[in-house]
């Protein structure tokens, strides 16, 4: 991934933050009939630093999730156009021009393989526990043999990470006036993908 310098985000703990707010990744592999994408939700385990998730089998890219392959993850957080006319600062011999805010993750490893249905499990309870925290009626997933004859249609998988790489495009190269200027306008949208945007350039801001 093309990174420059002021959208390098180095910080180990807002990257995992990232990765758990935004886990819905998009997962690229190669094999012999091309190349394989498929969308899905993954976790991160920082301890064992890896990412963990599980696909259907009948996914033809499950095929390709055997031990030591190379898998690339990509996480997606929250993005925005950024109009020239936000700006503050112009010069007048290189005219302000349109451009998008955007945070990305590339998290590349190896794979390796999980059909065991205990195991998948869970994958699937942890992945559920996940999100169905602080709803008033969350689900019961009761035990395993409930869903025995539903774990045989899923591939599990974890993903030993090798590097992680993290572009955060949150308009650093502006100065601070243009910066304030476009987290007022992203902040006043009535876009959600707009104003998290914007919250996510002040809280990057606050950080300087």
């Amino acid at each position: 991934m093309y990174i420059p310098e002021h959208f390098n985000e180095p910080d180990h703990a807002r990257i995992l933050a990232l990765i758990r707010n935004f886990g819905f990744a998009t997962l690229i592999s190669t094999s012999s009939v091309g190349v394989q994408v498929t969308h899905a939700p993954v976790q991160v385990n920082d301890q064992r630093r890896v990412l963990i998730g599980h696909l259907a089998r009948a996914n033809p890219h499950s095929a390709d999730l055997q031990d030591g392959a190379s898998l690339l993850a990509i996480f997606h957080g929250p993005h925005s156009y950024i109009s020239p006319t936000w700006y503050v600062d112009e010069n007048s011999r290189v005219p302000n021009v349109p451009t998008w805010n955007y945070a990305a993750i590339h998290v590349t490893g190896t794979v390796t393989r999980i059909d065991d249905d205990l195991a998948k499990w869970k994958i699937v309870t942890d992945l559920a526990a996940q999100y169905e925290a602080g709803s008033a009626a969350p689900w019961d997933p009761r035990n395993l043999d409930a869903h025995a004859s539903k774990l045989g249609a899923i591939v599990g998988f974890e993903i030993a990470i090798l590097r992680i790489e993290a572009k955060l495009k949150l308009s650093q190269n502006r100065s601070v006036q243009d910066q304030e200027q476009v987290i007022a306008k992203l902040a006043a949208s009535e876009s959600s993908e707009m104003r998290a945007t914007g919250a996510m350039m002040r809280e990057n801001l606050a950080g300087k």
